[in-house]
């Protein structure tokens, strides 16, 4: 996908349509204009961007908060070992960096999660 369909497709899951109506639940143009100008910074033009669709393959569920809430704050721009560019959620974007030999072990994989965890919530802790 390129920069504007990233754009449009971001807007078009945003909008919540009312089944009563259905007409978009949220339907103001200051904050869709305001949107649309945080992603055209963050967006590189003239490159094709990967979406978490892409990514199926790693096994993971995409985060609501990211994709439908506040894609615009909550999505991230990463670059791929191949040198292209991803559009991606948390999850996606913490499975694309787990080290393959861990994520291939689930033993390997718990004993790595359980020592980053200890790590970040250890400090001040006497033990």
């Amino acid at each position: 996908m390129n920069k504007s369909d990233i754009i449009a497709k971001t807007l078009r899951e945003m909008r919540a349509i009312s089944p009563e109506t259905g007409l978009p639940v949220n339907d103001e143009q200051d904050e869709e204009g305001f949107i649309i100008s945080v992603l055209q910074d963050v967006l590189p033009h003239g490159v094709d961007i990967r979406l978490c669709d892409d990514f199926k393959y790693l096994g993971v569920l995409c985060c609501e908060t990211c994709h439908n809430l506040y894609p615009h704050y909550e999505m991230t721009l990463i670059d791929l070992p191949n040198g292209s560019k991803a559009w991606v959620c948390d999850t996606v974007k913490w499975a694309i960096h787990t080290p393959r030999s861990i994520e291939n072990s689930t033993v390997e994989s718990e004993l790595f999660r359980g020592r980053l965890l200890r790590e970040r919530f250890s400090e001040g802790v006497d033990g």
